[in-house]
């Protein structure tokens, strides 16, 4: 886990947001409460039926204060009974819970403790409490940013399949990254736009891929079962929501784990070595230059030294950032084989400057910030960041120099041509769809694309071809985006087919690991189909299908 506080919690501004494809009756997530648990606080903080961060909207519209993010991050600690008797249930028919009733257990000690598929279970789990609880970056082309990072480290770890990973993004000011057992990896937002490069980012993520390619939940709790079962369950707890909140983790620990705080800390501290030697290599059989480990290290080191808060912070407390951990990485990078280059930059240049403008508290003053910046040297980041504010703003009048100086330096990269064609709705241009459809055929991969194709035809009620071109993308895409999924499946509802809507949700689940509710779909969508049909018999063989997948 990276962690370093900042000495102050921000205050979220929450947005509606009226754009998205799914607002029709069906009960899609991360807007409603559906299947959250009932001992969430989400209800009670923040209301049924809050959304939070919509940030796909060129202009902000009516506003309302949100929770304070700090309260939202300790909140977790309130599901750590919840964690603890999950934990307990899994684990009371494992070889270590039978040993310690004198039974005999053969194999590691991770898989005796906590088996890959009850980590699985155990990680879907706790995500659901973060999708309900912390302000998840929602924006597609953000999202997608941090997949695509996030996949190729995934496949560069040679453990893993990038499918058993999901990497999400935080909005969260403070420098944070974790990983979570099931393959969950977490960014927050200050800690991707506190790196200067991708290969620095990139950096923090491979350490988080490789505590959850080592297993180092399953061994952590396989130490803490030494002592008892119940034990260990409330340190895995107590380590999961610290890693999302480390003060939300401090309550848990001192809700009755004080004695077990100080080796549950010392384990971590030998996870933090191990994650830091594989991480480099992950670096490097990904083409990254891997001394940027080291780099990473020291903005962290830099960071904190700016801290003029006298606090004690997490991260310098139970994970020291010297310099010998620093040399070590640099001596270790030096010693195998990685690319010397920097790769092309525009991406995460790109990504900086939308991350910065959609979770900015102030756009007054990022404004400002970018204006100077600008003046001294253009570039790709300060030019997108300008041209999306004054979109934002309402401010058309001097956007299109911002949007030439992005010709001169990211010539129709597709995150520069979509920022064009909100632009261009806004001053009332006509789009054509030939150009997002040649975007589209560029990128074929990119769901941003095709989404932005199925507002526009969703908006002239062309549901006909919304349709058709949801399906060409789900068929022919490498990695399509579960969104594409509930996008299809409000086309679908739209035109009056309840049992296809249910079923292509069920996808949608089924892509967020979200098994049971898939579940939930697809029988819905079986009541609504004729018996014997083709129909019927792809439905049960989905179902079935989604049944082995559970218990793998």
């Amino acid at each position: 886990m990276i962690n370093w506080h900042e000495p102050r919690c921000k205050t979220r501004i929450m947005q509606p947001n009226h754009n998205s494809l799914a607002s029709s009756a069906i009960a899609y997530p991360d807007s409603s409460t559906d299947n959250v648990p009932q001992t969430s606080l989400t209800s009670v903080f923040y209301g049924k039926n809050r959304q939070i961060h919509g940030t796909d909207k060129p202009f902000p519209e009516t506003r309302r204060m949100g929770m304070n993010l700090c309260l939202r991050m300790r909140a977790l600690a309130v599901s750590t009974g919840v964690l603890i008797a999950l934990i307990t249930c899994m684990i009371s028919t494992t070889p270590i819970a039978n040993a310690q009733q004198n039974l005999p257990s053969m194999g590691e000690p991770a898989d005796n403790a906590l088996s890959p598929n009850q980590e699985r279970q155990l990680g879907a789990s706790f995500m659901r409490q973060i999708r309900a609880q912390l302000p998840l970056v929602r924006d597609v082309q953000l999202t997608e940013y941090i997949h695509s990072l996030g996949s190729r480290l995934a496949l560069a770890s040679g453990k893993a399949d990038r499918n058993e990973f999901t990497f999400f993004i935080i909005d969260d000011d403070q420098i944070n990254a974790f990983a979570i057992p099931g393959g969950y990896v977490g960014v927050n937002s200050g800690l991707a736009l506190s790196m200067d490069y991708e290969e620095q980012l990139a950096a923090v993520v491979a350490h988080e891929v490789a505590h959850v390619t080592q297993r180092h939940h399953a061994r952590a709790f396989a130490t803490g079962t030494r002592s008892s079962v119940s034990t260990a369950a409330a340190v895995l707890a107590a380590i999961l929501i610290g890693q999302a909140s480390p003060q939300a983790g401090q309550a848990a620990l001192a809700a009755g784990l004080a004695a077990t705080r100080q080796s549950a800390i010392n384990f971590t501290r030998s996870n933090e070595i191990e994650a830091d030697r594989i991480g480099i290599e992950i670096l490097a059989n990904a083409q990254y230059d891997a001394s940027a480990m080291a780099e990473s290290f020291d903005i962290l080191r830099r960071k904190n030294s700016l801290n003029t808060a006298n606090l004690q912070l997490e991260y310098l407390r139970t994970h020291p950032l010297d310099n010998n951990r620093i040399a070590e990485a640099a001596d270790r990078a030096s010693s195998v084989r990685s690319s010397r280059r920097r790769v092309q930059q525009h991406d995460f240049q790109l990504f900086k400057a939308r991350l910065a403008v959609l979770t900015s508290l102030d756009e007054g003053q990022l404004t400002r910030t970018y204006r100077s910046k600008h003046r001294r040297k253009p570039d790709v980041e300060s030019s997108y960041a300008l041209a999306l504010l004054s979109l934002r703003a309402n401010r058309l009048s001097n956007i299109d120099s911002y949007l030439e100086s992005l010709e001169k330096f990211a010539s129709a990269h597709p995150m520069v041509e979509l920022l064009r064609s909100e632009i261009m709705e806004a001053k009332g241009v006509r789009i054509e769809e030939s150009k997002l459809d040649d975007l589209a055929e560029l990128y074929p991969d990119r769901y941003s694309i095709i989404e932005k194709h199925l507002q526009q035809l969703v908006r002239k009620r062309r549901f006909g071809t919304a349709l058709d071109t949801a399906k060409t993308y789900l068929r022919d895409a490498t990695d399509p985006h579960p969104l594409a999924w509930r996008e299809l499946a409000s086309i679908q509802q739209r035109l009056g087919d309840a049992a296809a809507s249910h079923e292509s949700l069920a996808h949608y689940f089924a892509g967020v690991n979200e098994l049971q509710r898939a579940r939930s779909q697809f029988e819905l969508a079986l009541q609504m189909v004729p018996t014997a049909s083709q129909d019927e018999l792809r439905l049960q063989a989905s179902i079935k299908a989604l049944g082995k997948r559970n218990a793998r």
